[in-house]
């Protein structure tokens, strides 16, 4: 199932628990992780990131009616879009005041005709991404299934923690361990 869900061979994921030693164990029944929180930090110090290429984009409404209207473009285009960052935390669990947007999309959307501006990353009220990683798509659940998701395409709880600790927004870190608790069951 692991395998199927990461478009990967059933050799790739027990090479790759096999490489995880200790910190995920295989009951037969599938792989389990007894110290999750553990799993978690490791995951967070190994991962890349998304990479891929990221726009910057201003616009004066709200950081969440930003995300929304960028959400609706990009399902009126037919792009896949998952929403991360503070949006996402908040409504997977809400901690901080959304400060920033971000949004990864299958292929670039222009935003220009919609009441943005292009901005620099560091001066950005929104950012969109074409991520490099394709498992995000694979591992993000579906939107019908999300807790807290109310149709809306929030990105895996992990990617979003991951953003969070990666954005170096003062209150970022607190929001992070809001999402790992959800994530460790520590909650």
């Amino acid at each position: 199932m692991i395998a199927e869900a990461l478009g990967t061979t059933q050799q790739s994921v027990s090479r790759a628990a096999q490489a995880l030693q200790g910190l995920v164990t295989d009951e037969g029944k599938g792989l389990l992780a007894p110290d999750r929180a553990r799993l978690l930090e490791h995951w967070r110090s190994e991962y890349p990131g998304p990479g891929g290429q990221e726009f910057g984009w201003y616009g004066l409404d709200p950081v969440t009616e930003q995300v929304d209207q960028v959400v609706n473009i990009a399902a009126l285009l037919e792009v896949p879009a998952l929403v991360s960052g503070d949006v996402g935390a908040d409504r997977l669990a809400p901690w901080k005041l959304p400060m920033r947007g971000r949004v990864y999309v299958a292929g670039p959307i222009d935003l220009s005709d919609d009441g943005f501006v292009p901005a620099p990353l560091g001066e950005a009220t929104l950012i969109t991404c074409v991520p490099r990683d394709p498992t995000l798509w694979r591992l993000a659940p579906h939107v019908e299934e999300a807790e807290g998701s109310d149709g809306f395409p929030i990105a895996d709880a992990a990617i979003v923690h991951w953003d969070l600790l990666m954005s170096g927004d003062q209150d970022s870190g607190e929001a992070a361990q809001q999402v790992s608790r959800l994530l460790t069951g520590d909650g």
